[in-house]
């Protein structure tokens, strides 16, 4: 990254997401600091623990291998004294006016300058490994057993009989010195960069390249000379059959030699299996959390990187809500947003994708060069003839309202599908908006009809705006940047006999002057960007993209207040 290279003399980087957390601590909080020390002396802080909190297991099982604690944090009202630091560790201080930090090299500690690290940063950097595996974990129902069953499955994954295959590629690694061997006599790779041998690693990217491995034991390696031994328990007891469908996520510098590869994805499946021995431990004092295990992992806008959770699969989310909250706490997340449900989860990598997501990703800046608000998080861009459905002329609003619920299932707020055309129809047919004539017609709807069935099928509540004219939207250039700042959902217009969608607004607050960047559902051809972006489905578009005769109707998602 340019921005890394510049500053190869600063010793200090901090992902901006962590400093937004701590600027926005009121209260006195301390704890760790996580992430990586490089080669040449960098301090790379990505996450922080708290020292608090009701949480039952090391709070670190909740952060990504190999992120490693290198220092404190500290939130203070005012004065601060200076912190005690072992070699090569950092501490940042925030006292509700500035940010401190502070580094300790050659037994000095001194306060250093420091560099904010954006998530494209970090994607020169690293690749995401998302490791795969299936694993049984039954054991007898009590704490001894589990712990035993876990250790033995520890001493497994650490012997030469752990494998890892690299999707789509012919690299497989063994956790063994040299590491690597080949389907097609390539074990060569061993001494090169693992950036070279991915894929697309080496492409410029807003985000986080990622990568699947799928994790393979080797049975007949097994070494052991040892007789059986038979031994029959009479004692009565119970027995935990339990199936792990677990994914461990490892961030894996491009710089890291292949050969060391399959020790870090080895370290990331472990970290999950102790994650695992908590859980079963729980569902031996409550039988609500019983049933198989399944990781959840996931990778929230405000976190900036990927939070490690498990999640029995058959507890709904009111019985998860309090490991929930101590999640939260333990890494400071906010107490009234969802980040680490199940519907958090990192989205299962696919070829092709029946639906883009983030459009406006890569477009160029508008030309009012004001203060850029977006939608944040992520969306679907769902419009016409998707799914095999003739919609179009008649169903903008349709498919606008499906973009509107793919943001709240993305961030976590509903597991529910995306709504059909007919299930639109049945929803505002049912609760008496509509006829029963309306039903399988194609008729249109609009922003009204919008809200219904958002808070109807997925209790969400929306604020509108009405204006008479087209020409009058110019003038909700505020409205509308507060809305993407503090709401950050999609919005819904509607207006004479078309509806789009509104992901974001550029406002110069000095001269009134805005652009619109709009999403637009009357697209009809197939899911390529480069046509979305360069013939301006996705794109910025000015006040006079609005008809002035015409009246509009905005629907503007509120986010529920929950965790």
């Amino acid at each position: 990254m340019a921005l890394f290279h510049v500053n190869m003399e600063k010793r200090a980087f901090l992902l901006s997401q962590l400093i937004q957390r701590l600027q926005r601590q009121k209260e006195p909080r301390e704890g760790q600091l996580f992430g990586f020390r490089t080669d040449d002396g960098r301090l790379l802080a990505i996450a922080l623990c708290t020292d608090y909190g009701n949480l039952k297991h090391d709070k670190s099982l909740l952060l990504p291998a190999p992120l490693t604690p290198i220092g404190k944090f500290e939130v203070t009202k005012g004065d601060h004294s200076k912190p005690e630091l072992e070699e090569n560790e950092i501490a940042v201080i925030w006292d509700q006016e500035d940010l401190h930090v502070y580094v300790s090299e050659d037994q000095q500690i001194s306060t250093t300058c420091f560099t904010t690290l954006s998530e494209e940063d970090l994607s020169e950097l690293f690749v995401v490994a998302r490791v795969n595996f299936s694993l049984d974990l039954t054991s007898r129902d009590t704490v001894v057993s589990i712990s035993n069953t876990i250790q033995t499955l520890v001493e497994q994954l650490e012997s030469p009989s752990t494998c890892f295959r690299l999707q789509d590629s012919t690299l497989i690694l063994q956790n063994k010195d040299g590491g690597v061997l080949s389907l097609e006599n390539q074990g060569g790779k061993g001494n090169v960069d693992i950036g070279s041998v991915i894929k697309g690693a080496k492409k410029k990217k807003a985000s986080l390249h990622t990568v699947n491995f799928q994790m393979l034991q080797n049975r007949s390696t097994v070494t052991c000379r040892n007789a059986p031994v038979v031994r029959i328990d009479n004692r009565k007891s119970g027995i935990l059959s339990t199936h792990f469908k677990g994914e461990a996520i490892v961030y894996l510098q491009k710089s890291c030699k292949v050969s060391k590869v399959a020790a870090l994805l080895v370290q990331g499946v472990i970290q999950q299996l102790h994650l695992a021995e908590c859980w079963l431990e729980r569902q031996l004092n409550d039988k609500k959390l019983c049933g198989n295990l399944t990781s959840y992992n996931s990778l929230h806008f405000l976190s900036g990187h990927v939070v490690n959770v498990i999640y029995p699969e058959n507890s709904d989310d009111k019985n998860l809500e309090p490991y929930r909250k101590d999640v939260h706490e333990a890494l400071m997340f906010p107490m009234n947003q969802p980040m680490v449900r199940k519907g958090n989860r990192l989205p299962i990598i696919e070829a092709k994708s029946n639906v883009l997501k983030n459009t406006h990703i890569g477009l160029k800046p508008s030309s009012v060069y004001g203060e850029i608000s977006v939608v944040k998080g992520i969306y679907g861009y769902h419009h016409y003839m998707q799914d095999n459905f003739n919609d179009n002329k008649w169903g903008c609003a349709y498919r606008s309202l499906q973009t509107l619920v793919s943001w709240f299932r993305f961030q976590g707020y509903t597991e529910k599908p995306i709504p059909t055309h007919s299930e639109i129809q049945k929803c505002l047919v049912d609760i008496g908006d509509k006829p029963s004539s309306f039903l399988d017609s194609r008729q249109w709807i609009g922003s009204t009809e919008v809200g219904f069935v958002l808070d109807n099928m997925y209790n969400i509540t929306s604020k509108f705006i009405f204006v008479s004219s087209g020409a009058d939207l110019a003038e909700k250039g505020r409205e509308l940047a507060f809305h993407f700042q503090t709401q950050g959902t999609p919005i819904m217009i509607g207006g004479g006999v078309l509806a789009h969608t509104i992901i974001g607004v550029d406002y110069n607050t000095e001269s009134g002057d805005i652009s619109f960047l709009i999403l637009d559902p009357h697209y009809t051809g197939s899911e390529d960007l480069s046509t979305i972006q360069n013939k301006g489905w996705c794109g910025w578009k000015g006040p006079e993209f609005w008809d002035p005769k015409a009246y509009y109707n905005l629907c503007l998602p509120q986010r529920p207040l929950c965790i």
